[in-house]
């Protein structure tokens, strides 16, 4: 049986009792997390790091510390045998929490050389208004030893649910790249879609697949004349193309219209609505190419081209556009002014840290790139966008 537990408060590193989740994802700080267990255990998760098996651990932040808590591999193309991203979960063996959460996750930044454009990327997010995860830098240790930059990201569970939309009893779903898949009509078979591609992380037994499958068919089969107001049940489409404007700001490979098909966010929807919100997740592979097209993608996704085909929303998504490269400020803004804090905050961390698939030089490279970004980003933004305003713009041409 479980019981409650909290594990003892320490006096010794200056987080003190009353610390809540806005402390721990401070990201004005850099961290340090400290994960203790049995070494053979640490061993044996970073020899099996394909696989999902739990190790018992105690989890210490600053001055408070948890025990029995619960450690595994995590990831897709993150995984890493040195330097293991982790899911830790404070509730599977003991009914406890850690400040309201049930767990979080440690970011072994193994696919970002620069190491903080996840970072950046849903800091946008959050300053455009979009419902998106904090997080924050920590460097881990494991059994006192320094295993290297990590992130603490919070996770998006029932504690998001509650911070952000102040209700957790709706279906959560959790899009994670399973096959290429850009919002086609695969039928009406539940199984088609859930657990895989749309894993539901609320509700479980109970979920209501019908709204979601529902959603896909009018995306896919409505009329021209009927889909405006048919597809409105489901989604607010001005919400919607902000969104897709803020993941083509960063210009994100692996989002909504992912190069390699949708991926990387939630879908939530709250209890007696029809209407899903979506929540952006592991933006890690952003700030590549300052030109890259802002119709990528599009074309080729269902929901997105039909609704970026409406001259409403079309305007709409320029003008989300326009307003994010605008409050970015190019060289020397809000955002290259991110970058700067984060990197003084984190760079002799990553000079530190000997088990990152990178070396130093080529972090610093990467910083590099990531400024030149978000220097140039803006100017380009704002070239497609006049060029796409103009009389001659064409709506067939979107994604071409």
């Amino acid at each position: 049986m479980k019981f409650t537990y909290f594990g003892a408060l320490l006096l010794a590193s200056g987080v003190l009792p009353g610390a809540t989740t806005d402390d721990l994802f401070n990201d004005a700080v850099l961290h340090d997390v400290r994960l203790t267990l049995a070494p053979t255990d640490w061993q044996t998760l970073k020899d099996n790091y394909l696989t999902d098996d739990l190790y018992k651990a105690s989890f210490q932040w600053g001055d408070l510390k948890l025990d029995n808590i619960a450690i595994r591999s995590r990831g897709l193309g993150s995984r890493n045998p040195l330097k293991p991203g982790l899911k830790v979960d404070f509730n599977e063996y003991v009914s406890q929490d850690f400040l309201g959460l049930k767990s979080l996750v440690l970011d072994n930044l193994v696919q970002d050389a620069a190491m903080m454009s996840e970072r950046l990327s849903l800091a946008l997010f959050r300053r455009a208004g979009i419902p998106a995860p904090r997080l924050a830098h920590a460097r881990l240790y494991v059994n006192d030893n320094y295993v290297g930059l990590y992130t603490i990201v919070e996770p998006v569970d029932k504690a998001f649910l509650r911070r952000v939309y102040n209700n957790d009893k709706g279906d959560l779903y959790d899009y994670e790249w399973a096959f290429e898949y850009r919002f086609e009509n695969l039928g009406p078979d539940r199984a088609a879609y859930f657990p895989v591609p749309f894993e539901p992380k609320t509700n479980e037994s109970s979920f209501d697949g019908a709204s979601l499958i529902e959603m896909i068919r009018i995306a896919n089969e409505a009329s021209d004349i009927d889909f405006p107001a048919e597809i409105a049940n489901y989604i607010d489409a001005k919400a919607f193309v902000k969104y897709l404007a803020a993941e083509a700001f960063v210009g994100d490979i692996d989002g909504f219209l992912g190069d390699w098909g949708i991926n990387n966010f939630y879908l939530y929807r709250l209890p007696g609505a029809t209407r899903f919100t979506l929540i952006a997740w592991d933006k890690d592979v952003t700030f590549r190419d300052p030109q890259r097209d802002i119709w990528a993608g599009v074309q080729q996704n269902v929901l997105a081209r039909r609704l970026l085909a409406i001259p409403e929303n079309r305007d709409a998504y320029l003008a989300a556009l326009e307003e994010m490269a605008l409050a970015a400020e190019g060289p020397g803004g809000w955002l290259e002014q991110q970058l700067d804090l984060t990197y003084a905050q984190i760079n002799v961390a990553v000079l530190e840290d000997a088990l990152t698939p990178y070396p130093y030089s080529e972090f610093d490279l990467n910083v590099a790139l990531v400024r030149h970004y978000i220097q140039s980003r803006p100017a380009s933004l704002l070239q497609q966008i006049e060029a796409a305003r103009q009389p001659a713009a064409e709506l067939a041409t979107i994604g071409e």
